[in-house]
């Protein structure tokens, strides 16, 4: 959901990236967190939805508003680096242009909304959300007013090196900018003075941290130095000095600029102070800018992407028409993603999906995972139509993955995550299964996925998707009422197979793995191999009570596999 499955797939290749259109860095910290916390209130997804709609159906004003919230930017990380003592004058300037955006961004929610932006949050129980969002952008033009009179419009990023506090803002700071001013004008006036009084051309009177001000000449013209100069410093090519006239000034200038200094220090806590007098209006207004952020960037997602808003109830039913998968459709680039329709709720439970690897049951029943999270976060969805009633929570158990370092295989971590949605699922869960039982013996995980299909059914009721290679599986439509079929389609031409993404009613009628493994580029006497060894293994079948036709012993099934086995170094291993 939050990052990609894997390091080399592109950054797109998760539902955040896929959806993420918000403009600001606190605004993609609360889609994250939205993503995590879906809703479980109708009426609080019915109040995002109708925001996202206000901006859907009217993409101009919605360019003006992302616009305005980028100027926004980070005001919450802003908040934090002044309200610990780590921020600095161009936090206090960001600041300020983050609040000169409030009123602005009130007026297009007030156009949207008419006069119900102007409501106060006592009312929220009858405002729309936008309402509600833009009655916390309070108007701060104290605060506004403030930092533009006290700091300079590109303040440095040291506090304890002056240049933040603008002219006229202290008289007394004034001061001592001018003494400092003064000096520094008297010294480049002592170096034209010295140049004639000793005729010495490249005289310099020069600075540093170590020595303070200094008069350097060059050894060429030692002769010409007068008695007064004391040494100070040698150096490679020239000699440094000092003079009591220079002393004195250096005193003079060098103490007004450290006063100077100190007092823009002393003002700009001042002020910084005096902005967080406002800190809990200010923050109240950043949190309600990053949920504008995440609305509007939702609205944008579903125009760019032709998303629906999803109907949604508490009737427990699930309705997906031509739903699409938010992230695979944004990855493919020469191919149509093929939408599919999905339909659970009341007589259609658990659906049973088979069809060859590579056909898109995974894909699928992603898809509607992804779908139902997305309607309960307040977005949009991609499809035509769609139903999600309220969900509890959404099971899934996709993939495979060892944890070594807790000492579990592939088996143990699917059978771990499986007993987890056994014991919490519910009536109003949806669960999302793939190919369960594939980590064991055929037997066993057959025999697993049964037993879990009727445990599904019979004991919690959790609207399920059950992608599986068991076609044997499929047997349990006929026993189970809320049990169906679903397989995707595919076509064959010239013994070459042709996944056409298409969900349909049904079971497959075969796997068609020996035609995957030829387009993998499996060896043709492989192949034929195989071929001639799942013409024997047809010749048993699983009857619907889950007992097999033909031979029940596995001991007699092992020994047919080994009977079709020409390869006499196998003998030393027979148990006879």
């Amino acid at each position: 959901i939050l990052e990609p499955l894997t390091r080399d797939a592109p950054n797109a290749a998760c539902l955040y990236h896929a959806i993420n259109q918000t403009v600001t860095p606190m605004g993609a910290r609360r889609l994250r967190d939205w993503l995590t916390q879906p809703l479980a209130n109708a009426g609080a997804i019915h109040a995002r939805q109708l925001a996202v709609q206000t901006w859907v159906e009217d993409g101009a004003r919605l360019e003006l508003l992302r616009n305005r919230l980028r100027e926004v930017r980070d005001l919450e990380r802003t908040l934090t680096r002044l309200s610990v003592g780590t921020g600095n004058g161009r936090d206090l300037l960001n600041l300020r242009f983050a609040i000169e955006q409030f009123p602005g961004l009130r007026s297009l929610i007030d156009e949207a909304h008419g006069e119900a932006g102007e409501l106060e949050l006592h009312d929220a129980d009858d405002v729309p959300l936008l309402s509600q969002l833009a009655a916390q952008l309070k108007e701060l033009p104290e605060v506004v007013a403030l930092i533009a009179r006290a700091i300079v419009d590109e303040p440095p990023l040291a506090l304890r090196e002056g240049g933040i506090i603008r002219e006229k803002f202290s008289a007394e700071l004034d001061e001592l900018r001018g003494g400092a001013s003064e000096g520094k004008e008297w010294i480049a006036q002592m170096q034209k003075r010295e140049i004639e009084n000793t005729g010495i051309p490249s005289l310099k009177v020069r600075f540093n941290n170590v020595f303070g001000y200094f008069i350097e000449v060059t050894k060429t013209h030692l002769d010409k130095v007068p008695a007064h100069y004391v040494r100070k410093q040698t150096v490679s090519n020239a000699e440094r000095y000092i003079t009591d006239e220079l002393k004195q000034m250096e005193d003079k200038v060098l103490g007004a600029q450290e006063r100077s200094e100190k007092l823009e220090y002393e003002l700009y806590l001042q002020v910084r102070e005096a902005v967080l007098e406002h800190l809990r209006a200010i923050q109240t207004a950043a949190a309600a800018l990053a949920q504008l952020d995440v609305l509007a960037g939702f609205a944008e997602t579903a125009r760019l992407h032709g998303y629906c808003r999803p109907h949604v109830g508490s009737e427990g039913v699930l309705e997906i028409r031509e739903g699409r998968h938010p992230v695979l459709e944004q990855t493919l680039l020469d191919e149509r993603f093929v939408p599919n329709h999905t339909g659970l709720g009341g007589e259609k439970q658990i659906a049973l999906i088979t069809g060859p690897n590579m056909a898109g049951k995974s894909t699928y029943i992603r898809q509607v995972a992804l779908i139902a999270l997305l309607a309960h976060t307040g977005s949009f969805v991609p499809a035509a139509a769609a139903r999600v009633d309220l969900l509890d929570r959404i099971f899934t158990r996709i993939g495979a993955s060892d944890n070594l370092a807790r000492g579990q295989s592939t088996f143990m971590v699917e059978m771990s995550e499986t007993a987890n949605i056994l014991h919490h699922a519910t009536n109003r869960s949806l669960v999302i299964l793939d190919e369960i039982g594939r980590g064991t013996s055929t037997f066993d995980g057959l025999s697993l996925a049964w037993s879990i299909v009727e445990h599904l059914h019979q004991q919690l009721g959790a609207k399920t998707l059950f992608a599986t290679h068991y076609h044997e599986l499929t047997e349990l439509a006929q026993r189970l009422p809320r049990v169906f079929n679903l397989n995707v389609a595919v076509k064959e031409y010239n013994e070459q197979v042709v996944f056409l993404r298409q969900i349909v009613d049904g079971a497959a009628d075969q796997s068609y793995g020996i035609q995957v493994a030829r387009l993998a580029g499996v060896p043709q006497p492989v192949l034929a191999r195989a071929k001639e060894i799942l013409a024997n293994l047809e010749e048993t079948d699983l009857t619907a009570a889950g007992g097999t036709k033909g031979t029940t012993n596995p001991k007699a099934e092992r020994k047919k596999l080994r009977d079709l086995t020409p390869s006499p170094q196998l003998d030393l291993f027979d148990p006879k």
